[in-house]
This record gives structure tokens, C-alpha cells and sequence, in this order.
């Protein structure tokens, strides 16, 4: 089977038929997935170039200036690499599971401090009220006391 490429796509003729499909819209589409094919062979080929930077063939000559000794030390660096990559990794969460639970405790304790705090205030809200109006009741007394007082004294007059 034939590989499709972009510029088969980019060719590619279709009948026009009565009722089909907007030719603009059509040919906008194509255009589109050519582009993305383009730049997923290139893609491809980068990668694939990097790929035998990386790992040279088993045709290449061991003169290549890597001694198997040294491919084998780089095969343990790399071994402890990762391993220290997962354990970092392990520690890092381990650290953050106990970041939140703290902040989680602290934010609970200083809920339950304000909590308390406001029910303490609510009292002392309450009791100034009870106050206030121990206050009102005894001035409105005094006022009464002094309306008597004057009545009192003008009946003198």
C-alpha cells in the first residue's frame, strides 16, 4: 500500500457534485493536515537523527571512543540517576503530604481559635446589651423621678 504524503494530499482532485461539501472549506481542511504532516515527518526525521546520535548502530566500529568499561559505567550513572530520581520524587511527596497535613491541623486549630473567639464576643455582645438596657431602664426611672419632682415643685409656684 502506497504511503499518503502531503503532497499527495495537496494534489488531490474530487468530483463536484451538486449538493457536496463547500470546495473552500474543503481545501482549507487539506491544507491544514498537510501542514501537520509536514511538521510530524520533520519530527520524525529529528528524532530519528537523535536517535543514532544517541545509540549508535551495531555496525559502527568500536573505535568510537566509548570503551565498553565506560558504557557500562554510564549505564550504572544512569541506573543511579534514576534511582535518586525516584526517591527524590518519593520525598517530594512524602514532604508535600506533610505540608498539607500541617497547614490542614493549623487551619482546623485556627478555625476553632476564632470560633471561639467569636462565641466570646457574641457574649460580650450580649452582656453590653443587657447593659444598655439595665442603663435605659434606670435613666428612663431617673427621668420619671425628675418629671415627678418638677410637677411637684410647680404646684409651689
Amino acid at each position: 500500500m502506497e504511503r499518503i504524503t502531503a503532497d499527495m494530499i495537496a494534489d488531490k482532485e474530487f468530483t463536484i457534485e451538486s449538493r457536496g461539501y463547500n470546495k473552500d472549506e474543503v481545501d482549507t481542511f487539506l491544507d491544514l493536515i498537510c501542514e501537520e504532516m509536514d511538521r510530524l515527518n520533520n519530527e520524525i526525521q529529528d528524532l530519528r537523527q537523535k536517535t543514532t546520535i544517541v545509540r549508535p548502530s551495531a555496525s559502527m566500529p568500536e573505535s568510537s571512543g566509548v570503551s565498553r568499561e565506560d558504557e557500562s559505567k554510564f549505564r550504572e550513572i544512569l541506573e543511579m540517576a534514576a534511582t535518586v530520581k525516584e526517591e527524590t520524587i518519593r520525598k517530594a511527596r512524602e514532604d508535600a503530604e506533610a505540608i498539607r497535613l500541617k497547614a490542614e491541623t493549623e487551619a482546623r486549630e485556627r478555625l476553632d481559635g476564632l470560633t471561639e473567639e467569636r462565641e466570646g464576643l457574641e457574649k460580650e455582645v450580649a452582656a453590653l446589651k443587657e447593659t444598655a438596657a439595665e442603663y435605659r431602664r434606670k435613666f428612663e426611672e431617673l427621668l420619671h423621678a425628675q418629671q415627678d419632682a418638677l410637677e411637684k415643685a410647680t404646684g409651689l409656684f
